[in-house]
């Protein structure tokens, strides 16, 4: 009863939050009442989540009918704990906004309409989690499709924010229309298009069916997760949109794509053949690879964050891959500990890469730019989001004690254990190369986000935007904050996610959760001790950490003779300048001329006229990197070009030359018909 009132409570915080801004033309307080009720909403989800983990599941027939049939919300533990995910980083994401969105006063109407689609992006993902009903859940879909396009194409009069949500709402229509595909070929098999005929009927469906709407499922929402080749989307809506949206868009709305895999392979369709998950595999490692790669080449810090994400999402989709071989292989131990490592990165993700997000977007509004080429210097300007953007690095390169740590150790366990499932030499050399592919990804991962906090933060300012920089408000540092804290305490204490996760995944087919998962076992650095005995334990590690470091300073203090001197830092008398720094383009170009082959960087080197060879020249050093995706989709956009100028040489306007094309195909339909 008590998770229904909240959830109520969180719909009707959104429905103000988007009315509310429609009634005054006064901008803070728009902002306050909007941006208040929105995080009003999303801690009502929060507690809704709890609540269900708490009492039990919560399934409601809404008195609103629909299309086929009236509205169900279905509050399992699967949609409470992705509702979780949402509340925590939107609630963050909300507080931020308040500080943040007041560079847009100037925008006039156009504010109020931005805070208002926020409110109703929010409120749209909620319901994509909560509703049961195919009808439901494709107009909720659709709702958070177009609200975050409006949101993407916020500054439409910059040309490349207009293409960016473009190729957005394209891509998440093409992927729409395989998630259409899916329900109607489920609801043609069950005879209902509620979700619980479709779990009623999940035991009849034939191979081909099963395999065509995993195939459809995949397609649809991997475009909105952004896997490769999936993802060209992507690297380009996020950066497009503001930066409190952009952490909603990173951190969440892609991970309710992860829900709705979650959905179709936990309750649909049930254990599947084993190349299911092989194909998920080579999805995961492709996206997990390539995103760091192009992550580590890009000088748009927020770009750089979205790359990211598709490497993140790769991240999930090992676990997930690795989980439905495990399961159609009978071994269900560990098929729960890929299934928990996955749905463990779901939440750290979305805690860490918000959180970035939200320092890019603190960068961004204090040096009016996020390039990190014209940065550097930072921590001195905006030591508390330095400090936060640090620990986000940390969990985001799994460094323990961060939480990105216990989830990428989960799926490293996970895939140690897979040359178990695949049988012989190949098998054992695939389940080897994985994991040495997942180490790799870690280890440019580390690279990319040294980069991107060095030359951000660190050194000296490299341009007057960044030697002019000065902390943001309270109201942005206050969220970051919030979300670094979490980072250490799932880290330190993963053992209420353990919780969640054995409720989550106890109904999941061919899963073992209860020999997977023990009282005290979440607190090892092993995490699953049936799989894994491992004796070292992360709280007594950092017991430990903290009571050497207390003995340290104390023995600092008590013998220790400071001697502080200021200077310089010695570059043989000379003094130093910002033109001695490493650039992000240096940072990277090991790591560029490695991967050549794949990244094919462009350069250009441009001297100028100066008739003096010694000095006073100047060179300027540009590189490009070409997502090869991008050469891929390019045949496909110039035949929808060629087929749209024939339409539009065909459709001349001529109601004559209409009435002449309908006679010739009654003409021809009758020929056919009649068999003449």
């Amino acid at each position: 009863m008590i998770a229904e009132l909240l959830l109520y409570l969180s719909l009707v915080s959104f429905l103000t939050g988007v009315l509310s801004p429609f009634l005054t033309n006064k901008k803070k307080i728009v902002n306050y009442v909007a941006h208040g009720m929105a995080a009003l909403g999303c801690l009502a989800v929060i507690l809704c989540a709890i609540f269900v983990f708490d009492g039990g599941k919560v399934d409601l027939a809404v008195p609103w009918a629909m299309p086929f049939g009236l509205i169900h919300i279905r509050l399992d533990y699967l949609a409470a704990y992705f509702l979780l995910v949402i509340g925590v980083v939107g609630c963050a994401a909300s507080v931020y906004a308040i500080g943040y969105s007041r560079e847009y006063y100037r925008d006039g109407r156009r504010y109020q309409l931005m805070v208002a689609l926020y409110n109703a992006f929010l409120l749209s993902m909620v319901l994509v989690v909560s509703v049961s009903h195919v009808t439901a859940f494709i107009v909720v879909w659709e709702i958070m499709a177009v609200t975050s396009f409006f949101l993407v194409n916020h500054e439409y009069e910059q040309a490349e924010t207009g293409r960016a949500a473009f190729v957005y709402i394209v891509m998440t229509h093409i992927g729409t229309a395989f998630i259409i595909t899916a329900f109607l070929l489920l609801a043609h098999k069950a005879g209902s298009l509620d979700f619980a005929s479709f779990v009623r009927a999940a035991g009849s469906l034939d191979s081909w069916t099963k395999n065509t709407v995993f195939l459809c499922a995949l397609i649809g929402f991997g475009a909105k997760a952004g896997i490769i080749p999936l993802h060209i989307w992507l690297p380009r809506a996020h950066p497009a949109a503001p930066s409190h949206v952009s952490a909603l868009m990173s951190g969440v709305m892609i991970k309710t794509a992860i829900y709705g895999l979650c959905r179709f392979f936990f309750d649909f369709l049930g254990v599947g053949p084993m190349w299911w998950g092989v194909l998920i595999l080579v999805l995961a490692v492709a996206s997990s690879v390539l995103g760091v790669l192009y992550a580590l080449m890009e000088n748009d810090l927020k770009r750089l964050l979205a790359y990211s994400s598709v490497e993140n999402i790769g991240i999930i989709l090992l676990g997930i891959g690795a989980g439905m071989i495990f399961t159609a292989k009978g071994q269900g131990v560990l098929a729960a500990l890929a299934w928990g490592a996955a749905l463990y990165h779901v939440l750290n993700h979305a805690i860490f890469k918000s959180m970035l997000f939200m320092g890019a977007g603190a960068v961004l509004k204090s040096a009016h730019t996020k390039d990190t080429e014209q940065l550097g210097g930072l921590i001195k300007k905006m030591p508390y989001t330095a400090l936060c953007f640090l620990a986000g690095v940390a969990a985001i390169s799994a460094l323990p004690p961060m939480n990105g740590f216990v989830s990428e150790w989960l799926t490293f366990q996970a895939l140690f254990y897979l040359p178990q499932a695949l049988a012989g030499v190949t098998g054992k050399v695939i389940g080897a190369l994985l994991v040495a592919l997942l180490g790799l990804t870690g280890a440019l991962a580390a690279a990319c986000f040294v980069k991107a906090f060095g030359v951000t933060f660190l050194a000296k300012p490299r341009s007057i935007h960044a030697e002019q920089a000065k902390e943001v408000e309270l109201a942005m540092i206050v969220p970051m904050a919030v979300l670094s804290v979490l980072c250490i305490l799932l880290g330190l204490w993963p053992e209420p996610v353990s919780y969640m996760l054995k409720q989550v995944l106890a109904s999941a087919a061919g899963v073992d959760v209860f020999q997977a998962f023990s009282a005290t076992s979440w607190y090892a650095t092993g995490i699953l001790s049936p799989v894994a005995n491992t004796s070292i334990q992360m709280p007594v590690i950092a017991a430990l950490a903290i009571l050497g470091g207390v003995a340290a300073m104390a023995i600092y203090r008590l013998y220790g003779k400071p001697q502080v001197v200021t200077s310089e830092t010695w570059t043989c008398g000379i003094v130093p300048t910002a033109k001695m720094e490493y650039t992000a383009t240096g940072f990277s170009k090991p790591i560029r001329m490695a991967f050549r082959a794949i990244l094919r960087p462009q350069r250009e080197t441009l001297v100028d006229t100066n008739p003096n060879r010694y000095f006073g020249r100047r060179l300027s050093y540009h590189v490009s990197i070409t997502d090869i995706f991008n050469e891929v989709y390019r045949p496909i956009n110039t035949g929808i070009i060629n087929a749209a100028r024939f339409m539009k040489a065909i459709q001349t306007g001529s109601v004559q030359l209409y009435i002449g094309y309908i006679t010739a195909i009654t003409v021809i339909a009758l020929i056919l018909t009649t068999r003449w």
